[in-house]
């Protein structure tokens, strides 16, 4: 069956030509200049691209005091030009976007709402047609016939332009063509009217048709200006033509007309400028959403390489919620049960440090984790940690699996598979100890700061000990494990106890893997060997073995950063997915408008409308044209002076209110005012309202009380010139000039009623109600004197143009204020959008804080930096300190009393959140939390040129003071928990070398000899004292510190070391 014909839809390229058609730049898609730029992201400090921007008129910036001030406001800086120069700026201006896309994408926001309007348009000039040619056919025209065939010929054609713009495929140049054809339809009706009926009644529905040109037809300026100068010039020759000469009432005719004019130029303009720039307003909020929505991609991304989902979406959870009272801090620990613990340490690794500088160390491990991370995900492991040189993951988390044993020992494999490859081609005699048990583990977070996943039982316990007993190169694994794998691996007698005291006394059965055949990659490694490898070739060899692989690196880059492409997409599908009929009844009322919300509406009435100056030009345009038709129509009286006085006596003072800025000085009071007009809608509406009124009535009571003189009175008894009074011939005369001119007055009027779009669409039924109402009331005792055929066929050709005119004025509105709204809404939505992005991006960052240094995080959120960068620096005088309470472990026992050791941890976190807090206090910023292990605290100062003192050494004396503060709390933790725990510090300083290590998850961590030293000054330490070294020695000593020499102690890879013990606080403290 074939489809129904439908109308063929242009390219893309055809809409580019079409809105490109005003320019004959040959690189439309570039600014004609920052002179000839109007910018408009007013009350925005994000400026738009060079390419979002749009040409309309020179020596005018929007929003940077070129067409609008800083509420926004139109036609702040445009009177400040000449009038040709105004007229030449209007009539030239392209109203379109430099970028042609961004164009297409405001064209096709509009396409739907222009296509609508259309469809109820034409259907309106078709109920008005069809009622102008009863009228004309109950006329006793000769040409009545010639008319009514016109009208109906226009309305067939309506009726089919109507089935074409009701069509889906219609597109942005379409629709103006049939606005062009809609256009000719009114001058052709024009022309012939006035050649057939040769009346000045021809002039109502020309205003009329020049009113529709401008505001109701989506036609570009320039075209709408065209054809009301056409009009207009239709007119003069048709009034030329006809009476050979201008009389009073053509000259007023096409003054009106001119006004009509002026005033439709003045509202195209600023309302298409209000319009784009609502456009680019609610583009910006999309754009920075999708940013904003970016970034926490990016940033979620970090997060949860690092921690994993359940813990993460919790911390958030708490971060965003109410803080709850409590005596203890929160924990985030989970129970899992039936898992493997893999631990991996690699053998010969201070062999491999020698070959490499302390940055080549860096990138070796970083590229070696990297590696394992990715063997990690590909064997359904999740690591844990890294330190130093060793590596644990766990299988079973967070989601349990059956085969966890199968998984870990597969990845033990492929571990031990990679480190071969780095003996054979660094030529080192490296390898993998790995240890596997299988059991219970409680896994979370600890602290306040610096979070790191990790693992805490009895079975991590002693899955630490299996590698720590176990042989390189070979697969560890104990009888629970062995249990878990059934017979898909053979195994032989590990003996353990042995090669490891723990397992000996806890009487640890233990067994090892038989490792399969070699794999092919060792083997041809094997075979290709170079022998001895150099240091430069490190991360050679490395990307050779395929461990640099860019998916391998975490960056940002993976995510590109947002373009306007992507913008145009989204806004492209929300485009074709709004539907304003839709959204009109789910948020407002069908008759009001208003929205459904109170609070929405409330906001909204709160939005400052941005066409206030537009208003009052445009009346000032029309009152002025009224003033001159009064003056020359009607005798110089009281009652018009004062009339006219009130009316400009209201204008002028609502335009010095609401032209505030245009003032060089201003009082206080009126100042006060104008910001409370400018910033408030329901006062400007009534402002606008209180506008109408006067010029209604100051315009209509001198018209009605000289016509109802002239047309009723038999003698000059009020000043009435006698000639006319008494003559009835020149009575009629005047009195059809009179009534012609107020009809034009009428529709000039309910003209200005609409230019105030900041009123209500009800509000302006009832003007246009009042209005009409007077005019017909006052229409039907002036045609009383006229014969009955001629009286009666005015009065229905006049009764149809009001009506169409009231019809097109309301629908106007409704239109106008529906798009303000939705646009509003949207707008809204856009906001709330993005702020809800905003405090997710904070949720998100704070996390990251308290998991990586600001500096670290920014680093990995930063869109340009290459991909496999990898992140390191050197630190010159970094100050290291370990603290560790060794007494922990015999306090930490699993019982069913204490959930199984959770609440041992609990208390541990205690403690580990009051070390956090302390370094909230301000004399501690220098400090940088590195990372907590078990019941050991690591800490370091100066690891940036801000907290680094190289002079002063106040980083040194900072940390000695927080590790005298540490001993402290953790004795003042012991008092109120009737424990007895004892704390061991050690403190050393030196050059280390800060990074990040793993690619899929990142950890920060520092390396260099001086963080060995300070961990062994922990180790061999004493319980309840602070050892430092020979350096920190020399320094404490100068600031007044009080410390007692421990004497020489063998270090381990240090040999023997004279250490200090620092005992309190320096004595200027």
């Amino acid at each position: 069956m074939e489809s129904s014909p439908q109308t063929q839809r242009r390219t893309n390229w055809a809409v580019y030509q079409h809105f490109s058609t005003a320019s004959d730049s040959p690189t439309p898609l570039l600014s004609r200049g920052a002179s000839e730029t109007v910018n408009y992201y007013a009350e925005s400090d994000q400026q738009p691209d060079a390419s979002e921007r749009v040409s309309l008129s020179p020596n005018c910036k929007f929003g940077t005091g070129g067409l609008a001030d800083d509420n926004g406001d139109v036609l702040r800086d445009f009177s400040e030009l000449g009038c040709c120069r105004k007229i030449t700026t209007l009539l030239t201006s392209s109203h379109q976007f430099n970028n042609l896309q961004v164009e297409m994408l405001y064209q096709r926001y509009f396409l739907r709402t222009n296509q609508s309007h259309m469809v109820h348009l034409l259907v309106l000039l078709c109920i008005l047609f069809t009622c102008m040619a009863i009228a004309v056919l109950l006329s006793n025209y000769e040409t009545q016939v010639q008319c009514s065939l016109l009208l109906l010929c226009c309305i067939l054609i309506y009726l089919v332009i109507i089935g074409i713009v009701s069509r889906s495929g219609l597109n942005e140049v379409y629709l103006s063509f049939v606005s062009y054809v809609v256009l000719a339809t009114f001058l052709l009706i024009e022309l012939s009217f006035g050649v057939l009926i040769k009346s000045q009644a021809v002039t109502v529905p020309t205003l009329v048709f020049v009113y529709i040109s401008y505001s109701l037809l989506p036609v570009k300026l320039q075209y709408a200006v065209v054809a009301g100068t056409m009009f207009m010039l239709s007119q003069l020759i048709l009034t030329l033509t006809m009476e050979h000469e201008l009389s009073i009432q053509s000259l007023i005719n096409l003054l009106l007309l001119a006004c009509t004019n002026v005033t439709g130029v003045m509202m195209h303009y600023p309302n298409e400028v209000a319009k784009r720039q609502a456009f680019l307003e609610t583009r910006q909020c999309v754009q920075a959403r999708m940013a904003m929505q970016k970034v926490n991609q990016q940033q979620e991304r970090l997060l949860l390489s690092v921690l994993p989902r359940h813990v993460a979406m919790e911390m958030k959870a708490d971060i965003a919620g109410k803080r709850h009272d409590s005596m203890f801090h929160k924990i985030y620990i989970q129970k899992h049960e039936n898992v493997s613990i893999l631990f991996a340490d690699i053998c010969g690794f201070t062999s491999l440090s020698d070959q490499c500088t302390a940055q080549e160390l860096v990138r070796l491990l970083n590229e070696l984790f990297a590696r394992f991370d990715r063997l990690a995900q590909e064997n359904s492991c999740l690591r844990i940690k890294l330190l130093g040189d060793c590596y644990y993951c766990v299988s079973g988390l967070p989601e349990h699996r059956p085969d966890h044993a199968n998984c870990c020992v597969q990845m033990g494999l492929d571990m031990i598979d990679a480190i071969t490859l780095v003996r054979d081609v660094m030529d080192v005699n490296v390898n993998m100890r790995v240890g596997i048990h299988s059991g219970r583990v409680h896994c979370g977070v600890l602290g306040l700061c610096k979070w790191q996943f990790d693992v805490w039982s009895n079975d991590v316990t002693l899955a630490n000990q299996m590698e720590s007993g176990g042989i390189p190169g070979r697969i560890h694994i104990t009888a629970d494990t062995l249990k878990y794998l059934g017979n898909a691996y053979e195994v032989e007698p590990g003996n353990g106890g042995e090669r490891n005291t723990f397992l000996k006394d806890h009487n640890i059965e233990t067994y090892l893997i038989v490792p399969p055949e070699m794999t092919y990659v060792s083997q041809y490694y094997k075979k290709q060997s170079p022998g001895h490898a150099h240091n430069g070739n490190i991360s050679k060899e490395f990307r050779i073995m395929g461990h640099n692989q860019r998916h391998n690196t975490f960056s940002c880059k993976d995510e590109p950063e947002v373009n306007n492409g992507e913008v145009d997409e989204y806004l492209l599908c929300a485009i074709d997915a709004r539907s304003i009929d839709r959204l009109k009844s789910q948020y407002c009322y069908p008759i009001t408008l208003k929205f459904r919300d109170p609070s929405i509406e409330q906001i909204y009435s709160k939005v400052p409308d941005r066409m206030l100056y537009s208003y009052m030009t445009c009346t000032v345009c029309i009152y002025l044209a009224i003033t001159a038709g009064h003056v020359i129509i009607l005798p110089l009286s009281y009652l018009l002076l004062g009339c006219l006085i009130v009316g400009w006596l209201t204008i002028v003072l609502s335009a010095a209110v609401i032209f505030r800025n245009r003032l060089m000085e201003i009082t206080e009071p009126l100042k006060k005012a104008s910001q409370t007009i400018n910033q408030n809608r329901s006062i400007a509406q009534s402002l606008a309202l209180t506008i109408i009124v006067c010029c209604f009535l100051t315009s209509m009571t001198p018209l009605i009380k000289h016509k109802l003189e002239v047309c009723f009175s038999e003698q000059n008894r009020n000043g009435t010139d006698v000639s006319v009074a008494e003559n009835p011939e020149m009575r009629e005369t005047t009195c059809h000039l009179l009534f012609n001119y107020m009809t034009v007055c009428v529709i000039i009027l309910m003209i200005l009623v609409a230019v105030y779009q900041v009123l209500i669409s009800l509000v302006k039924l009832f003007l246009l109600i009042f209005i009409s109402s007077s005019y017909f009331i006052s229409s039907s005792i002036f045609l009383n004197h006229r014969p009955i055929e001629e009286s009666f066929w005015i009065r229905i050709f006049m009764f149809v143009v009001m009506m169409g005119l009231i019809v097109a004025l309301i629908l106007q509105a409704q239109q106008t204020e529906v798009t303000s709204r939705l646009d509003f809404l949207w707008k809204l939505q856009a906001t709330e959008e993005k702020e809800d992005m905003e405090h997710l991006e904070a949720y998100n960052r704070k996390l990251l804080a308290n998991i990586l240094p600001v500096h670290v995080a920014d680093h990995f959120l930063t869109l340009d930096k290459p991909v496999d960068e990898l992140y390191h620096e050197q630190c010159d005088s970094v100050c290291i300190m370990f603290a560790s309470i060794p007494n922990f472990s015999e306090f930490y026992v699993e019982l069913e009393a204490n959930n199984e050791g959770v609440e041992c941890l609990r208390l541990l976190n205690e403690i580990i959140a009051d070390f956090d807090e302390l370094l909230g206090e301000p004399r501690f910023q220098c400090i940088e939390k590195i990372k907590s292990t078990g019941a050991t605290y690591m800490a370091a100062s100066g690891l940036t040129r801000n907290t680094c003192d190289s002079k002063q050494y106040t980083h040194v004396t900072a940390m000695a003071d927080y590790a005298l503060r540490l001993r402290e709390q953790l004795a003042y933790v012991n008092e109120h928990s009737f424990n007895n725990f004892r704390i061991r510090i050690g403190i050393n300083i030196g050059p280390v070398v800060a990074g990040v290590i793993g690619a899929r998850k990142p950890q920060y961590d520092i390396w260099g000899n001086a963080v060995n030293v300070a961990s062994r000054m922990d180790s061999t330490g004493v319980l309840n004292e602070i050892q430092v070294t020979d350096e920190v020695y020399e320094i404490l000593k100068l600031k007044g510190y009080p410390l007692t020499c421990r004497g020489v102690i063998e270090v381990k890879g240090k040999g023997n070391m004279v250490t200090y013990f620092l005992n309190d606080y320096a004595q200027q403290n």
